[in-house]
C-alpha cells in the first residue's frame, strides 16, 4: 500500500501534470507557446475558422487565424463574424454617453420615454429605470422573449408591445435574468431621444470615428463580396441570422476592427488622440451594478465576485478586474475580454458552436495574470466529451420511451388549423403530403416543420433552424374530445418553448 502521503504527493504532481503548463510567460516575449497552444485547441475541438488578437500597453501582440471562411477559403484578421452579444457593450457606450451628454439620466423611468411600455407586473412597469433595462435585473428570466425577435417579421416596436404577456419569474432588481429584449427597449429610446435609429448612432458615434471600416451593425448591411467567415454548424455552411438591427447582437465585426474598439476602451475613451468617450463614461460602464452568483466556472477560476455592468461582465482573476462579455448565435462564438489595470485585451472569434474560446480566454489570462497557467482547453475538451455522452443517453432514453403501435386519437384533418399563443403569436397546422405541417407564422422561413407522429397525441418536428434539436408537440382536450391546443417540448438553453401554450381559434 502507498503511504497516505506518498499518495497525496502523487496526486499533487498528477494534478500539476494534467492542469498547468509552466510559469507564466509574457506572450508578446513568446507568441510561438501561444500559438501552439491555440492551435492545439483549434485542431482538438474540431473548428472551422478562429481569429485571435491580443492587445498589451495599445499595441497588437499576438494576431493569428486558423481555418476556413466558407467555400474553403482562409479566415484572416478582416473576416467578418457575428460578434453577437458582444454588441450590448456599444449599446451600454451609446446609452452611457447619451447620460453624459445630458439626454438622459440613469434613474429616468422607461414609461416617460414610452408610454405603451408594459410588463405583465404593473409595478415593474411604473418602475423600470434606463439602467435596469442594461444590466439584467427587469423581473424577466434568462431569455425570456427571445422567441419573439429572432427570425420573426416583427418590427422592434410589434416585440415591445408583446413584452406584456411574459410571465414575470424573477424578484425585480434583486435577481439576474440575462436579456436581449431589453436592450431591443433601450434601443427605441435612443431613437426618441437623438432622432436617430440604434444602427445610425452607433455607426455615427463610434464605427465611424473609430475606423472600423469593415464592421457593419447587421447582416443586411454586409455588401457582396464581404470577407465573411459564415457560420458554420455540423460541419455545414449555414446562412447566417441577425440581417436586421438589434441593440442587443446584431453587429459583424473582425479582430482588426475590434482592437481598435478595445484600444480605446482600454485608453481611457482615446485612440491615437480622438477622444471618443470622456474617461469617467468608460469608467462608468465597466462598474459593477448587479449582483451575480459566483458560478463554478469563476469559483475553479478562483474569482471571489462576478456583477454585470453596462454590457459587460465584471468580475476578478488573480486579484485583478476582468471585463468581458461572450456572445453566440447559430454558427457564431465570440469573446471580447479587458484587463484595465494590466492594460490587456483579448479578442476571440470563431465561426463554431463551441465552448472553447472560454476556455483560451482563461488560459490567456493565465498568462499574463498568474506564475502558473492551467490547461483550460483540456478541461474543456473533457467537458464537452460528457456533455456529447450525457445528450446521446438522453436520446437513447426519449427513444426508449416511446409507446410504439399508437394512433392519434382523431384523424389527421381534426388537427388542421389555426392557433395562437397570446405572447407568441400565431402558428398554422395544415395537411402536406398526408401528413401534419407546422408553421409560426412570425417566423415562417425558419420554424416550419412537418410533423411525424410520435404515439398518442404527440408529434416530432425538427424546424429547419439546425441550431435546434428536435422538438414534441402534444395536443390536449376539452371533454367532448374536441382539440384545445398543443404545447411544445424542444430543449434549448436559448428559446423557452416552454412557456408557449398555443390554443385552436377555428
Amino acid at each position: 500500500m502507498i503511504s497516505d502521503t506518498l499518495q497525496r504527493g502523487f496526486f499533487i504532481f498528477l494534478y500539476a501534470l494534467i492542469f498547468q503548463v509552466g510559469m507564466a510567460q509574457n506572450p508578446a516575449n513568446h507568441p510561438d507557446t501561444l500559438e501552439v497552444y491555440l492551435g492545439n485547441a483549434f485542431e482538438d475541438f474540431e473548428l472551422h475558422g478562429l481569429s485571435v488578437m491580443v492587445i498589451k500597453d495599445d499595441q497588437i501582440v499576438f494576431d493569428k487565424n486558423w481555418g476556413t471562411a466558407g467555400y474553403d477559403k482562409q479566415v484572416d484578421s478582416e473576416s467578418l463574424y457575428n460578434i453577437a452579444s458582444c454588441t450590448k457593450a456599444f449599446t451600454g457606450a451609446a446609452m452611457a454617453k447619451l447620460v453624459n451628454d445630458g439626454l438622459l439620466k440613469w434613474d429616468g423611468l422607461v414609461i416617460d420615454y414610452l408610454p405603451e411600455f408594459k410588463l405583465a407586473d404593473p409595478y415593474i412597469t411604473t418602475h423600470l429605470t434606463i439602467e435596469d433595462l442594461l444590466v439584467h435585473r427587469s423581473g424577466l428570466g434568462t431569455f425570456y422573449g427571445d422567441l419573439l425577435w429572432y427570425e420573426t417579421n416583427r418590427t422592434d416596436e410589434d416585440v415591445i408591445e408583446r413584452l406584456q404577456y411574459l410571465p414575470i419569474t424573477n424578484r425585480f432588481r434583486d435577481q439576474y435574468g440575462y436579456q436581449n429584449t431589453m436592450y431591443m427597449v433601450a434601443g427605441e429610446i435612443m431613437k426618441k431621444v437623438t432622432e436617430l435609429t440604434w444602427e445610425e448612432y452607433i455607426q455615427k458615434n463610434f464605427l465611424d470615428p473609430l475606423k472600423m471600416e469593415t464592421t457593419t451593425t447587421c447582416g443586411n448591411k454586409l455588401e457582396e463580396g464581404s470577407n465573411i467567415a459564415y457560420p458554420m454548424i455540423d460541419n455545414k455552411e449555414i446562412g447566417f441570422s441577425m440581417k436586421r438591427q438589434h441593440a442587443a447582437a446584431s453587429i459583424f465585426s473582425s479582430t482588426e476592427d475590434l482592437s481598435r474598439w478595445v484600444r480605446m476602451l482600454l485608453n481611457n475613451g482615446i485612440i491615437e488622440e480622438d477622444t471618443i468617450l470622456p474617461a469617467h463614461v468608460v469608467r462608468d460602464m465597466m462598474a459593477p451594478r448587479t449582483m451575480k452568483s459566483v458560478s463554478g466556472l469563476r469559483r475553479m477560476t478562483g474569482a471571489q465576485f462576478s456583477t454585470y455592468a453596462l454590457g459587460w461582465n465584471a468580475w476578478d482573476h488573480n486579484g485583478k478586474k476582468v471585463v468581458e462579455h461572450a456572445g453566440g448565435m447559430p454558427g457564431y462564438i465570440s469573446q471580447v475580454t479587458l484587463v484595465p489595470q494590466e492594460n490587456l485585451g483579448i479578442i476571440i472569434l470563431t465561426n463554431t458552436l463551441t465552448s472553447v474560446p472560454t476556455a483560451m480566454e482563461l488560459y490567456i489570462l493565465d498568462l499574463y495574470l498568474k506564475e502558473e497557467a492551467t490547461d483550460w482547453a483540456s478541461m474543456f475538451l473533457g467537458f464537452k466529451t460528457r456533455g456529447e455522452k450525457a445528450e446521446k443517453e438522453a436520446l437513447v432514453k426519449r427513444e426508449e420511451s416511446r409507446v410504439k403501435k399508437t394512433e392519434p386519437s382523431l384523424d389527421l384533418e381534426s388537427y388542421v388549423g389555426s392557433y395562437e399563443d397570446k405572447m407568441y403569436g400565431k402558428a398554422t397546422i395544415s395537411i402536406k403530403d398526408k401528413q401534419l405541417h407546422l408553421v409560426f407564422e412570425p417566423a415562417k422561413d425558419m420554424f416550419y416543420s412537418d410533423m411525424e407522429h410520435w404515439h398518442f397525441d404527440t408529434f416530432k418536428v425538427h424546424f429547419a433552424d439546425p441550431f435546434l434539436p428536435a422538438g414534441y408537440v402534444t395536443f390536449d382536450f376539452d371533454s367532448k374530445r374536441n382539440i384545445k391546443g398543443f404545447k411544445i417540448d424542444l430543449k434549448s438553453n436559448d428559446f423557452h418553448f416552454f412557456n408557449l401554450d398555443f390554443r385552436k381559434l377555428d
